[in-house]
């Protein structure tokens, strides 16, 4: 039996799926408020800032311990957020060619 790590495409897909529930799961929502408590335009471990928040990680960390500790977002003010309050969320691993993109109103969780 292959591992998520031994199938990149099935990988990219599970960990797309994983981060996109962030922003649809009321488990996060702890998360997805105190978004802005972490410092825009910087990269952030994505399970250390989870488990600061009080939000599940075991699911990033069945990634396994390559995975999930790479694991990184950052997010920027969109272009027009006085009038739209939207952040663009980005979550990527380095030496990996998989991102993620989300944009996210924090005032509609």
């Amino acid at each position: 039996m292959s591992s998520l790590e031994d199938e990149p495409d099935q990988l990219d897909e599970q960990l797309t799926y994983c981060t996109q529930d962030l922003f649809l799961s009321t488990e996060y929502i702890e998360w997805r408020k105190a978004l802005r408590s972490f410092s825009a335009g910087e990269w952030h471990l994505l399970t250390a800032s989870l488990a600061i928040k009080n939000s599940p990680t075991g699911v990033f960390l069945e990634f396994g311990e390559t995975i999930y500790s790479s694991l990184v977002f950052s997010y920027i003010e969109a272009p027009d957020y006085t009038e739209s309050q939207m952040l663009m969320v980005q979550f990527t691993m380095p030496g990996s060619m998989w991102h993620c993109l989300v944009w996210h109103c924090p005032e509609h969780n």
